[in-house]
């Protein structure tokens, strides 16, 4: 398989995911934003009737994230057929715990179950045509797939889990290091395993309405790597293509609701470029939260929510900071458009 078709697959799958993910998180911070005045509380962000109702809708329209993610890998591989079992595997992807990761696996392995499905069926009379379709291929694919799903499922979540208590351990040393680490991991795999891993312990610390300088750090992690990127798109064109231009001007948007999915098309495109430098810039963007000691007793929001926190201008410059660097790396590491585009045509 070359590498540019596995490129082509999953931003299939990418490009069909971000919707629902922006969507979803911006009415998810809307949720903090209009219970702010709740903010500390155990049922902060769903704390009236107006906020509990777009925290719950923006949860409803984040949950497909995986599903179509999946779904739509496994729609480019092997086309319409491939979408129910890839669809399903997304879905068990995010209730068994391998999250993205095993869902970006799992859309691989039901699009090419669905290959060798027409293979194997390829021989039965013409008359079954009719079938394949609507019985064949969704029954077994389905079938084939969720059993896929278990082996993943085994290696992927642990190692989730593994990273979880590893930073949990971390958690009573250095504000800084922590701060470091905890904002770096948000950028290696923007929703993998690592990042789910750092936000959940950043969550789990705000038990009884606390404000948590890890939750600060986790949230500047995660906001800086679209930033950077969309800061790079305005300030150095010449590195990327039209359609990544303006790929960048939602990547503010995303940045500011604290999305980090916004950076994951640009870092498939690049990764030995783009995510050496999100994750620097994360990382720089998290330590400054530790410096400062600014703490955030909501889990999610973005800008939105930065009147509740507590030192919120270091977390401003933080963002910045750790923007800002991002962009300037990937003015470094990535090549020209042009360069790039002479590669592929060679």
């Amino acid at each position: 398989m070359k590498n540019n078709s596995i490129y082509r697959h999953i931003m299939s799958g990418v490009s069909h995911m971000i919707p629902f993910v922006v969507a979803g998180g911006i009415m998810i911070a809307l949720a903090f934003l209009l219970d702010a005045g709740n903010a500390g509380a155990s049922d902060y962000g769903w704390g009236n009737p107006v906020a509990a109702w777009f925290g719950d809708t923006g949860k409803v329209a984040f949950g497909f994230m995986l599903p179509i993610l999946a779904g739509y890998i496994a729609y480019s591989i092997a086309d319409r057929p491939g979408f129910v079992p890839g669809f399903v595997g997304g879905a068990l992807a995010a209730s068994g715990g391998s999250g993205f990761l095993g869902a970006l696996l799992i859309g691989f392995v039901a699009g090419y179950i669905i290959v060798l499905l027409k293979k194997l069926t390829s021989g039965l009379p013409r008359s079954m045509n009719g079938i394949k379709p609507v019985l064949l291929f969704p029954l077994f694919g389905v079938i084939l797939t969720a059993l896929a799903m278990i082996p993943i499922d085994l290696v992927v979540t642990p190692i989730s889990e593994g990273l979880q208590n590893g930073l949990t351990n971390l958690s009573g040393t250095s504000a800084i290091l922590v701060g470091l680490i905890a904002g770096g991991m948000m950028a290696v795999d923007m929703g993998g395993p690592v990042n789910k891993a750092a936000y959940v312990v950043g969550t789990a610390t705000l038990v009884g309405g606390a404000s948590t300088t890890l939750m600060a750090a986790v949230m500047a992690g995660g906001m800086t790597p679209p930033l950077g990127i969309a800061l790079a798109t305005v300030l150095f064109k010449n590195k990327y293509n039209e359609q990544q231009i303006e790929a960048g001007k939602t990547n503010w948007i995303m940045g500011a609701s604290f999305i980090t999915e916004g950076a994951i098309p640009f870092a498939a495109a690049n990764p030995k470029a783009v995510i050496p430098s999100i994750i620097a810039g994360s990382a720089l963007a998290g330590a400054i939260v530790g410096i400062f000691g600014v703490a955030s007793p909501a889990p999610h929001g973005g800008l939105f929510v930065i009147p509740v926190m507590t030192g919120w201008v270091w977390f401003i410059v933080a963002l910045a900071a750790g923007t800002v660097l991002t962009a300037f790396l990937l003015k470094i590491l990535l090549p020209d458009a042009s360069e790039e585009l002479e590669e592929e045509t060679a």
